[in-house]
């Protein structure tokens, strides 16, 4: 006897579950720069970093600075379902949580209707279900891999505040980097985006992105203007 298909609501139970066990083990692999639908975790936590940022190249004679808020295109829509597999299977979500997400994202497709008339199911490809209380989190653990990629290369360097470095803000997609010496860092850090962006399927909209200039020194300010391809607002003071 050919058993029944799975019903609507049993989706969304399986949904929750995993939903619920990835919130138990997603801070021992998110990294605290990222707050977005982290729990225990509010955005004005980056804000407030962000204006200590601003405040301490402000006070500086010498400034060389750079901050730049990075606009993903579509970001939840562009995720390539191979790559989320298996960055979730090298993070450590493995067993029946990672079944059930292979089962959700195994062949996904859409259909229109047209005038009334369902048409030929489209096969879906990319993307985190909208509405899924998995696809936050799904999200934020894919991002994590460009976002470690950022904060473990040396050639990025980002602001030197006391002891901590601070490189880094995430509000899910949206994403601040603070960086010193940006001529020498901003190179590599094109580089790295352009190499997530080709396994990940994420894409940075350049006409949505900003860099803020932060710099005393006219040469330099003209170098980076033409090296950078994000929107330019020049901050001096």
């Amino acid at each position: 006897m050919p058993l029944p298909p799975i019903s609507t609501s049993c989706c969304t139970q399986h949904k929750t579950l995993s939903s619920n066990r990835i919130q138990q083990y997603i801070k021992k692999i998110i990294h605290h720069d990222q707050v977005g639908f982290i729990p225990g975790t509010q955005g004005w936590f980056n804000i407030r970093k962000s204006i200590n940022v601003i405040h301490y190249i402000n006070k500086m004679k010498n400034k060389n600075h750079m901050i730049i808020s990075i606009d993903a295109e579509k970001a939840f829509d562009k995720i390539q379902h191979p790559f989320m597999i298996k960055t979730l299977n090298k993070m450590g979500i493995e067993g029946k949580y990672l079944n059930i997400i292979k089962a959700i994202y195994d062949k996904p497709t859409d259909n229109i209707i047209l005038n009334g008339q369902k048409l030929k199911a489209i096969p879906l490809r990319t993307g985190t279900r909208q509405g899924c209380p998995l696809s936050p989190l799904l999200f934020n653990i894919v991002l994590e891999v460009l976002a470690r990629a950022i904060r473990q290369e040396k050639e990025i360097q980002g602001i030197q505040i006391g002891n901590e470095e601070v490189k880094l803000s995430l509000f899910a997609d949206d994403m601040i980097l603070y960086i010193e010496n940006p001529k020498e860092s901003i190179e590599k850090l094109l580089e790295i985006i352009k190499n997530y962006s080709k396994v990940a399927g994420h894409k940075i909209n350049i006409h949505k992105s900003v860099a803020f200039l932060y710099t005393n020194n006219e040469l330099t300010e003209k170098e980076l203007k033409n090296s950078i391809p994000f929107t330019k607002s020049q901050r001096k003071e």
